[in-house]
């Protein structure tokens, strides 16, 4: 399903993830492993260089770029991509072409807007995800681990587009803690953690891996500006998320108030 992220991309889980990464054979689904191999398709030389050195040393292996698929495969791509990532600009029957030639790797875009009808169009064509290319580095690392571990991302301005439209549901709809945004998902996590469960329960309780729970987990740590669980405990009960042991979700007794994005 949906979740909203702080720069305005959205998470919907969804499709498996069964590729093999350059050192490490990966056949599990929602399975993440450091080194992840992956190639960019850009024709643009300055913004494969700059995806380069955003994503070498996060998780990623850049093993092949090109500013084409077949410029990739003159280069000898070595081995099986895990993750490509390509410039919507190139166009659908590229992305097609990708996807086709490397079904068992998740496909990425990237835009220049967030336009609802070429975000249709890319997932029609076979992307696992849509990213912007104004996203921060952490951003873009956090999602293109959640697109490997099996789940759908996209601009959270689509999430308005299909709220306006009375066709968003309760795991894309995006809320307001104070002046924080947060998603469905990431409030139950929340919630979660405030009950002292574990990743793995919360993973059993939501139905996602518990490397799933992981990343939406520092997600929540970043947005909220704490460091560890029992921060985000603390501030769920500040918040009024949760019940404190007064039985109010606040000191005060007054609850935070929660506003629909």
């Amino acid at each position: 399903m949906g979740q909203a992220r702080e720069d305005g991309s959205t998470i919907h889980s969804g499709l498996r993830t069964a590729a093999r990464a350059k050192l490490h054979a990966v056949h599990t689904a929602g399975s993440f492993v450091e080194g992840m191999s992956v190639w960019l398709i850009d024709a643009h030389p300055l913004m494969r260089a700059g995806l380069k050195a955003q994503l070498d040393g996060k998780g990623f292996a850049i093993v092949a770029e090109g500013g084409s698929l077949s410029e990739v495969f003159a280069k000898g791509g070595a081995g099986l991509p895990s993750l490509i990532v390509v410039d919507m600009n190139l166009g659908l029957a590229v992305l097609g072409e990708v996807k086709s030639s490397q079904p068992e790797a998740r496909v990425v875009v990237l835009a220049e807007h967030a336009e609802l009808s070429h975000l249709v169009d890319a997932f029609g064509a076979g992307a696992d995800g849509y990213l912007l290319k104004s996203i921060s580095t952490d951003a873009l690392v956090e999602s293109l681990r959640l697109v490997v571990l099996g789940e759908k991302v996209f601009p959270g301005i689509v999430t308005n587009y299909l709220s306006m439209l009375g066709t968003s549901n309760g795991n894309h709809e995006r809320v307001r803690i104070g002046e924080v945004p947060l998603s469905q998902r990431e409030l139950d996590i929340i919630r979660h953690l405030a009950d002292g469960h574990s990743n793995k329960t919360i993973a059993n309780e939501l139905s996602i891996t518990e490397a799933t729970v992981k990343v939406h987990l520092k997600t929540v740590l970043r947005k909220i500006g704490v460091s560890n669980r029992t921060q985000v405990a603390i501030w769920a009960v500040q918040h009024g998320i949760v019940k404190g042991p007064n039985g109010n979700g606040n000191g005060n007794g007054a609850r935070t108030p929660i506003r629909p994005r």
